[in-house]
């Protein structure tokens, strides 16, 4: 994780299990205008750093719900929480996928994701379950992975061969607006884009670590630099005009 995402005060909240853990390319609880009182559900919560985050602006009357796919990271996340003093908070956690979360039609007021939903195979069911859960007013904060041009479908063939790499499920950027709009969210403002050094392009693409996840061709690395990028971005679901 680039720590120089979140600030010093941020990074003081955060136990050291969820710093460790943490992959994103993002900072999201930052510009999601998180109140006190509202209630925030994690897309692929992993360790647990926008939890944590998260349940520090909520307060206590607020609710955050974490959901990741991995049971392993599910556990690390629950341990984050009792380290940062929170369990007394509202706040769940449930193993889960993205586009199958089983919570209710409007249960938030915001959905928040961190480098995660690049790597699901139906990006467009993983929106339209955020914009089933988020109510009417809310909102999405996401930080996520794109290809600023469509890339050779070869080449895009061999990263998702690796898929847990970020580069196996990303996708061109205009392809990725089309799906958070027709899942029927609007107002879409990216708030800061980040073109990837061929450093962390060689990082993001054996996310977690190359123990897990073998490094692309140098070839094939230096083919995509200077055409993936992370984005950050709000969105709104509002009533129908």
């Amino acid at each position: 994780m680039d720590q120089g995402l979140y600030g010093q005060a941020e990074l003081s909240l955060v136990p050291e299990v969820a710093l460790n853990l943490s992959r994103g390319c993002g900072n999201p609880t930052g510009f999601a205008n998180i109140r006190p009182g509202d209630v925030v559900v994690d897309f692929g919560c992993g360790g647990g750093i926008d939890v944590v985050l998260a349940a520090h602006k909520v307060g206590p009357q607020g609710r955050v719900v974490g959901i990741d796919g991995a049971p392993q990271m599910i556990e690390r996340a629950k341990q984050a929480v009792a380290e940062a003093g929170l369990q007394d908070r509202n706040i769940e956690f449930r193993t889960a996928y993205l586009d199958k979360t089983q919570l209710p039609d409007g249960f938030a007021d915001v959905v928040i994701s961190n480098c995660v939903i690049n790597l699901c195979p139906d990006k467009d069911a993983v929106y339209e379950e955020a914009f089933r859960i988020v109510r009417l007013g809310g909102r999405i904060a996401i930080s996520d992975i794109v290809f600023t041009e469509n890339i050779a479908s070869e080449l895009q063939e061999r990263f998702q061969s690796t898929w847990p790499g970020c580069l196996g499920g990303a996708i061109a950027e205009e392809d990725y607006w089309q799906t958070v709009r027709q899942a029927g969210f609007t107002e879409i403002q990216i708030v800061a884009r980040h073109l990837l050094t061929p450093e962390e392009l060689e990082a993001m693409a054996c996310c977690p670590g190359e123990e897990f996840t073998p490094p692309p061709s140098k070839e094939d690395r230096v083919a995509v630099e200077g055409k993936v990028t992370s984005v950050k971005f709000t969105a709104m679901k509002l009533p129908v005009k």
